[in-house]
């Protein structure tokens, strides 16, 4: 009896096999019910399932569609005013907010239609409720919706990545913002016998060496209502200054030193937007 049981469940176990290689899993079950794996290898009538797959795991570890600080935001973005928002009162939408924050300042929240992954709209909402922007992608323009910009001034960052310059050539003021918030600068010379303030073609600001020494440039950032003022130093070097740079650098002299420039002067330009070294 034992030896008909173990055979009547190996006919059962083989029917099951040959059943399973006649009569395959549909393609558009047995992929996407499964859990997406990276660098595995599948037919590529499946693709299409597995991309799936991956797509809706990629939701899940990216961005965030429920939950307390999620409902709060989607509920700010509906009480303003439609025709700022873009988003219809009675209109049904799906909204996704990213799980890191932007800048370390703003929760990224994007707005879709139904069975759709077209944005319909774009959104910075500052993590502290003082401001929400909206962004408008396809025409590189940034709109401010609500609140005020002087917690936003607070995070800015206005500094000098390469403060030597050479004579007779050009730098810039570096600038940061949280969310790449477009911004207006405005740089002012305190010695323009050291440095002069002009634009290049394009219309942003540029400090020129015109001598050498030390000399001190106020950069004021504007966003909105709000402006925060910084004084950046800088030293213009003459072709000496360079030679012994070069050679402090490699180890075959001693540091610079750089008389300070006498004198005082104002000049105002507007810009946006940080840079690189010219001329250097």
């Amino acid at each position: 009896m034992k030896r008909q049981n173990m055979l009547a469940v190996g006919l059962l176990t083989f029917s099951v096999m040959a059943a399973g290689i006649v009569m395959p899993i549909a393609a558009d079950t047995a992929y996407a019910a499964e859990t997406y794996r990276n660098g595995a290898v599948v037919p590529s009538s499946e693709a299409s399932a597995v991309r799936e797959a991956a797509r809706k795991k990629s939701l899940s570890a990216y961005y965030i569609t429920s939950g307390k600080k999620f409902d709060s935001a989607v509920a700010v973005l509906r009480s303003i005013d439609p025709e700022a928002s873009g988003l219809d009162p009675s209109g049904q939408y799906s909204f996704r907010m990213d799980k890191t924050l932007t800048g370390d300042y703003f929760y990224h929240v994007k707005a879709f239609l139904p069975d759709s992954s077209t944005a319909v709209g774009d959104y910075l909402l500052a993590k502290d409720d003082s401001c929400v922007f909206r962004r408008f992608p396809g025409e590189n323009r940034t709109e401010l919706l609500m609140g005020a910009t002087d917690k936003l001034m607070e995070k800015v960052e206005i500094y000098a990545l390469y403060r030597k310059i050479p004579m007779e050539s050009a730098s810039k003021v570096f600038v940061r913002v949280p969310g790449n918030i477009p911004y207006t600068l405005t740089l002012t010379s305190l010695d323009e016998n050291i440095i002069r303030i002009d634009a290049d073609q394009s219309g942003q600001p540029l400090l020129y060496g015109i001598a050498r020494g030390k000399a001190d440039v106020l950069a004021e950032v504007t966003i909105g209502e709000f402006s925060k003022t910084k004084k950046v130093n800088y030293i213009v070097m003459d072709e000496k200054d360079m030679e012994r740079e070069e050679n402090r650098s490699s180890g075959r002299g001693f540091p610079i030193g750089i008389g300070i420039g006498i004198g005082f002067g104002r000049g105002h330009h507007h810009g946006h937007g940080g840079g690189i070294v010219i001329g250097i």
